[in-house]
């Protein structure tokens, strides 16, 4: 089962994970609370993070990251919609996090996102992973990064993927 230590996350990876994570959350806080977009605009921070790192869009993401917390905590009593708001603020977290916090506000995004859709965590994260396979593959070959699991990987490809992989083997290996 891939894992987020399969991939050898940077900074971006991990922030592109969790988007994905709270995303697929983000539908029970709307559901609930269709008003609030506190979660969804933490979401979008992240995104803006994404295409542009920088100090001004990661002080955006701590900004949305704090209102999405506050939009989790006024919602407690509804513990799957909270859950969703607090996987999108842990996805902004990400966002403006250091290295060594970003793997821990990723595993929380995921973790809130895995509680809020009563699903298995490592379920999961299993499966965002094999949705974006080959985004990631092609952002590790354009990056010169290497995966921590290369086999593990290379078992969930698709012929072309393979190819791909096996071609650029300097880079991700």
């Amino acid at each position: 089962m891939l894992t987020l230590k399969s991939l050898n996350l940077d900074k971006p990876l991990s922030v592109f994970l969790a988007i994905s994570f709270a995303e697929k959350a983000l539908l029970i806080w709307e559901a609930e609370y269709p008003e609030d977009m506190r979660p969804r605009e933490a979401i979008e921070a992240a995104k803006a993070w994404l295409s542009n790192p920088g100090e001004e869009t990661a002080a955006a993401a701590r900004a949305a990251a704090y209102a999405a917390d506050t939009a989790a905590a006024n919602a407690a009593n509804a513990a799957n919609a909270a859950n969703a708001a607090y996987a999108a603020a842990r996805t902004a977290a990400a966002a403006r996090t250091a290295a060594a916090a970003r793997a821990n506000a990723n595993a929380n995004a995921a973790a809130h996102a895995a509680r809020s859709l009563n699903a298995d965590k490592e379920s999961l994260i299993h499966e965002v992973i094999l949705e974006n396979l080959d985004w990631i593959l092609q952002y590790k070959i354009e990056n010169g990064q290497s995966f921590a699991e290369p086999e593990l990987i290379f078992d969930l490809l698709n012929e072309e993927q393979k190819q791909s992989f096996l071609f650029n083997l300097d880079k991700v290996a």
